[in-house]
Order: C-alpha cells, then sequence, then structure tokens
C-alpha cells in the first residue's frame, strides 16, 4: 500500500492509514441556513418506551450470518438467547430515552476496506464498510420503526425519494424515469437529464443542520436532546489484514451501518425536489437526477439549467458537494436526425460546462441515448464471458 509515497506491507500501519483516510471529510464553506417548520406542530414525535417482546421480535430479525461489530459479539449468539437478554437490552434502551444520553459504545464502528477497482495501492480506490455492534443494530431498527411510522402518517416524504423506503427501490426508480422518457419518445421529444454526483454525501452532514430538520417535522425536545447525543462523538477503527486500528472520532457525517443512518439522510435531503419547478427530478438516496421533456433543445436547457442552479444553490446552503468529475448530462431521443448532446450547454453556477456523455450507469443500468439497452446488456454479456472464463481455467 502507498502512503505518504511510501510502499508498505504492514497492516498495523495501513490500517491506521485507511482510518485516517476514511475519517477525513470535505471542508465546506457555505452562508448560515435556517430550516422552516413544514408541518403543523400539533404533530409531534416522541419516543415509546420498549418492552422486552419489541426487543426480542427484533433481535430474532437479526442475520445470523452478519458480522460482528468491535465489541466481537455475533448476531447468532445473541439471537440464541434473545428471550433472556430482551428484559436487559429493553431497560437499557428505555434509560437512553429517558436520559436522551446514548452511550459512546453504541457509537462506534469497525471498517472495512473494500477495493472498489483501479491501483489496489491506491487508499481511494477503497470505500468503506461500516459494521456496527448487533446490539447497536436492534436498538437502531426500533428507533428506526418508531420514526418511520411517524414520517409515514404525517406523510412528510417526498414521494420523489426512492431510497431506503417500502414498496420503492431502484427498479420502481428506474421504471419511473425511463417510462417518462419512453412516453417523450411517444410525443416526439427528447429529454435532457443531468445525473448530480455528490461527493461523501453521508460524511459530509451538518449535524446541526439535521437536527433542525428534525425539529422542523415535529420531533419534541426530549427526542432532539437524544439524537444530538447519537450524533456527536462517533468513533471508528478500520480492520485491514487482522490488525485494527486505534479509534477514531468523526465530527459530521451520518453514522453508517444500519437502517436508521439512511432514514435521517432522506429527512435531510427531502426538501430538494422543491427547488425543481420546470424539471422532474428523481432521487434515491443522494443518487439524483433532473430531467425536462421537451420538442427542442432550448426550453430543454432553460428548464433544466432554472432548477439546476436552484439546486446548486440548495447543495451550497445545505453545505453538500458536487462531485463535478462524477456528474453528466444526457440526450435522449429516437429521431432520424439526432441532435448533438454537446449543443445543450447547461453549466454549474461558476459557469463551467458540464460534461456531455454518450451513455451513463445510474442505478446499475447503462443507459444510451436511444434507451436501446444495449450497452447494458454488452456489459452482462461481458461479465458472464468473463466468468464463464474463470469456470473453465478452475475446471480445466
Amino acid at each position: 500500500m502507498l502512503i505518504n509515497s511510501v510502499c508498505t506491507n504492514d497492516p498495523a500501519v495501513i490500517s491506521e492509514a485507511f482510518c485516517q483516510h476514511f475519517s477525513i471529510s470535505p471542508l465546506i464553506q457555505s452562508p448560515s441556513h435556517s430550516v422552516s417548520h413544514c408541518v403543523d406542530m400539533s404533530s409531534t414525535f416522541s419516543f415509546r418506551m420498549v418492552n422486552p417482546t419489541d426487543v426480542e421480535q427484533v433481535i430474532n430479525e437479526l442475520s445470523s450470518t452478519s458480522s460482528a461489530g468491535p465489541d466481537g459479539i455475533e448476531a447468532k449468539f445473541i439471537k440464541l438467547a434473545s428471550h433472556v437478554l430482551c428484559f436487559p437490552l429493553a431497560a437499557l434502551l428505555n434509560l437512553s430515552f429517558s436520559t436522551a444520553e446514548v452511550p459512546l459504545a453504541w457509537k462506534r464502528a469497525k471498517v472495512i476496506p473494500l477495493h472498489k477497482g483501479g491501483n489496489s495501492n491506491d487508499m481511494s480506490n477503497y470505500r468503506p464498510i461500516s459494521i456496527i455492534n448487533s446490539i447497536v443494530k436492534v436498538y437502531e431498527k426500533i428507533i428506526f420503526n418508531q420514526l418511520l411510522e411517524y414520517l409515514t402518517v404525517i406523510n412528510i416524504l417526498s414521494p420523489f425519494q426512492s431510497g431506503f423506503r417500502k414498496h420503492f427501490s431502484t427498479t420502481s426508480a428506474l421504471l419511473k424515469f425511463t417510462n417518462d422518457i419512453f412516453s417523450g419518445f411517444d410525443n416526439n421529444m427528447l429529454t435532457g437529464a443531468l445525473f448530480i454526483d455528490l461527493t461523501k454525501a453521508f460524511d459530509v452532514v451538518d449535524h446541526y443542520l439535521l437536527l433542525d430538520k428534525l425539529h422542523s417535522i415535529g420531533l419534541d425536545r426530549s427526542s432532539l436532546l437524544w439524537f444530538n447525543s447519537y450524533l456527536h462523538h462517533h468513533q471508528q477503527c478500520v480492520l485491514f489484514n487482522g490488525s485494527y486500528s486505534n479509534f477514531l472520532s468523526i465530527d459530521k457525517g451520518i453514522p453508517q451501518g444500519s437502517s436508521l443512518g439512511p432514514l435521517l439522510f432522506s429527512i435531510f435531503i427531502n426538501d430538494l425536489p422543491t427547488k425543481c419547478i420546470y424539471s422532474n427530478i428523481q432521487l434515491y438516496a443522494d443518487d439524483t437526477v433532473i430531467y425536462s421533456s421537451k420538442s427542442n433543445i432550448v426550453d430543454i436547457q432553460h428548464s433544466i439549467q432554472h432548477d439546476f442552479n436552484s439546486v446548486q444553490l440548495w447543495l451550497q446552503s445545505n453545505k453538500l458537494l458536487l462531485n463535478k468529475s462524477k456528474s453528466y448530462f444526457m440526450l435522449f431521443q429516437k429521431r432520424l436526425r439526432p441532435v448533438a448532446a454537446s449543443e445543450i450547454n447547461v453549466t454549474y453556477l461558476d459557469m463551467s460546462p458540464i460534461s456531455a456523455a454518450e451513455k451513463f450507469k445510474y442505478l446499475g443500468l447503462w443507459l444510451d441515448s436511444s434507451l436501446s439497452f444495449s450497452a447494458h446488456i454488452q456489459s452482462i454479456v461481458h461479465k458472464i464471458s468473463y466468468r464463464l472464463k474463470l469456470l473453465y481455467l478452475s475446471i480445466n
């Protein structure tokens, strides 16, 4: 592994370097941001005390094969003793609710570096996989269920957000997006689409902005104090080739490794779709696409540029950072004389142009400009051929 221009194979050194690398988040300067109340404050959320039966039910929903967190206790052992453990675990969670305090042990995560591809000696080619303690997974799932029930009752989650929600998925998001494009084709329209990528979206969320948004949807004072304790002073260590790093504190971002983190991010980004007036928007967590179907490129550029400007200002005020190297514009069309995507000049706020693409991988699906799906089919054929070759070599 290349660390500070020096190559090393020492797992202890590498694990410490990874821990430092994963704890660094971009420094984002932005104006102060105030969140207006978006629901009738007669609707309020407060934690319900849990009983042992509630805890035992969630324990039994744990995957027996899930890895152990920093405490080293595997889920299968907790499940075996669920009928006994549910009593003290329920008492501990209720104590946490009543005191609005989250113990440090609940805020620790073990991180495994996963190679994404490219040079395996470059730490930037690895992404962190966070693993929390199994008992904490139980607690966070109980809190997730209570919070999601409240959000469902007040009907506050944007219909344009497909991430981490019941009856929504990448499939439903892709079906909506591609169906809108095909509808445009049927009416002899072009569709311009701007795929927006955010830099370390979960890792840079400002805790106080998130708490403001939780307050704006009706969380009571006790719940806000609990989430304030939950969000602050998280720690992580890295496990690499059997060697653990020391724990490092994380001063921003949403904790990952459980169901509660993605729900909190959905709340944080929930008002983003309101910034799109002339275009459509589709979100899956932080994967965002702005698109517009029109009969000419002038109208497409106007609608997308207007709404993209509003989105960029929203991102700035919410301290999220655009990843320009992974954001692209595409033009979908089925015309005898196709229009080049480069003829539409969508720009960032600094007037630099957004890169145009002939194909783009969105939520795991390769899209081409005519939605023939040929690029995706070729990708699948290539993967199958490669794996068949490996199988053949292993047999022979």
